[in-house]
């Protein structure tokens, strides 16, 4: 009797044993299995209640975005890298908080590119991992350009130094800047694919039924309205071409949207199609592009081994909210301001991630993240030591990677400075009334203290109720702004 309960104990020891194993192993699985395929799309000016899954009362429809969040994990916390296009993608790329070195869209002026050559990028990391690196779409982070007084310029006599090949990237096919700024045309790899050489005018939207005529310089045969489509189909066709390949080369692939930043200009397909102007109309074009590539990621069986990132640059443009407000939608959602703001509604933004097989689907997770988080996280997926591989690079990047493989995880990320003048830890923020101050001058008066578990809308100032919480994250605001290394405005 006793040889029984002693053989039924350890059975049971046993089956457990199994279980903590088979846990083991399953957590263990995705760093010690084959490098999964990477693919982050970047909407650009893509608001946070513009995807109906973040806004249930959304009068767009979103259902290529919203299935990704039944695909995997929603993140409702998630936060771009700055309030604004340029110092966002410099905060992606590179793990740096755009604050600590200056970066801004202006920096574009300077007629330099953004990225130093010693600040690593994601493409880089992922290039030395073995990674094919492939970017398409928009750049917006500057190239060597001739500058004569204020005037910058491109040299089209020789090859374009200091662009995404410079940075990490295989190849690149896209666009310099924003579909609608001068001069409009495509480059591939570090070659322009035609010279702008024509005048055009490109219509952009104003307060209410007002518009902006621009002059623009373009290539002949470039328009807007066919950057968004032409974009698709070259990712479509590398995801096809990856896949044919023999070799087991993992892809990183960079889709940077082109809309639904201005101009709104709806391929034919989608022109009326939302019933909302054209800004609904670019929003479920974008939306079906997202649908064309997880498709071809599933056509081609890529989707098995593939980390998929949705996400935007930032909130939507003061445009966008004043046309989709005039009918009742709502483009920044519950929250607060839009593009450029450091309220809510200039940098939370729709975030989501599908891994079949490794982050488990129908999943979200209300942990604080930002868009330069993404380099420490790879780099913990990866298992690179990344303070002795990139000593330099990503200072501000912190990782996520236990809230991906378990979304019930605690993740409590270190205060967060974003955009211009906030600071954020756990459910408290500290915001500057003041926008254009630079951030080693401003002073306490200035700032309000938001409660944001109580106050997402950011109504409600309790700077006078809670003096010591203000008091302590503008001292680490001011720390902050004393260690920053920004680069030269020359």
């Amino acid at each position: 009797m006793i040889a029984r309960k002693l053989s039924w104990s350890a059975l049971l020891v046993c089956c457990l044993c199994v279980v903590l194993l088979s846990t083991i192993l399953a957590q263990a699985e995705p760093l010690a299995g084959r490098k999964p395929n990477i693919v982050i799309i970047l909407a650009d000016d893509l608001g946070y209640g513009d995807v109906s899954c973040y806004n249930p009362d959304s009068k767009i429809a979103t259902p290529h975005i919203d299935q990704l969040a039944k695909e995997g994990l929603r993140f409702t916390d998630a936060h771009s890298a700055s309030g604004t296009c340029t110092p966002s993608r410099y905060g992606l790329l590179t793990g740096i908080n755009p604050a600590r070195t200056g970066v801004k869209n202006t920096s574009l002026a300077t007629g330099r590119p953004i990225i130093d050559k010693d600040e690593a990028t994601l493409a880089r990391l992922l290039r030395d991992q073995g990674y094919r690196t492939e970017m398409i779409g928009k750049w917006h982070l500057g190239f060597e350009n001739k500058k004569q007084g204020r005037t910058v310029s491109f040299d089209f006599s020789k090859p374009l130094a200091g662009g995404p090949l410079d940075h990490g990237f295989d190849s690149f096919f896209g666009i310099p800047s924003s579909p609608g700024a001068s001069p409009l045309f495509y480059i591939r790899d570090r070659s322009v694919v035609a010279l702008p050489t024509e005048t055009a005018t490109v219509i952009k939207q104003r307060e209410g039924e007002k518009t902006l005529a621009v002059k623009v310089m373009r290539a002949p045969g470039y328009k807007p309205e066919d950057a968004s489509s032409g974009f698709c189909r070259a990712a479509v066709e590398l995801i096809h071409a990856h896949a044919a390949l023999e070799a087991a080369t993992p892809l990183f692939l960079y889709y940077a949207s082109p809309v639904p930043h201005q101009p709104w200009a709806p391929s034919s397909a989608f022109k009326g199609k939302s019933t909302l102007g054209d800004y609904g109309d670019v929003i479920m074009q974008l939306d079906d592009v997202v649908g064309q590539i997880n498709r071809a990621l599933k056509e081609t069986g890529l989707d098995k081994n593939t980390l998929l990132i949705f996400t935007s640059d930032n909130g939507p443009g003061p445009w966008a909210v004043a046309a989709m407000a005039a009918l009742g939608h709502a483009s920044s959602g519950p929250l607060r301001g839009r593009k450029s703001d450091a309220w809510e509604g200039g940098h939370r933004v729709p975030f989501m991630i599908t891994w079949p097989g490794q982050i488990a689907p129908e999943r979200q997770t209300n942990s604080i993240i930002n868009f330069t988080d993404i380099f420490a996280t790879l780099g913990e997926l990866l298992q690179i030591d990344l303070a002795e591989a990139y000593p330099s690079s990503a200072a501000d990047s912190h990782s996520f990677l236990p809230v991906l493989l378990d979304s019930a995880k605690h993740h409590r990320r270190p205060p967060m400075v974003n955009g211009r003048h906030a600071i954020r830890e756990g459910k408290w923020k500290l915001v500057s009334r003041h926008r254009h101050e630079d951030a080693g001058s401003v002073s306490l008066a200035q700032f309000e203290l938001y409660n944001l578990a109580d106050d997402l809308a950011e109504e409600n100032d309790v700077s006078e109720s809670h003096p010591e919480r203000a008091q302590r994250l503008f001292a680490d605001f001011t720390t902050f702004a004393k260690n920053r290394k920004l680069k030269s405005k020359d």
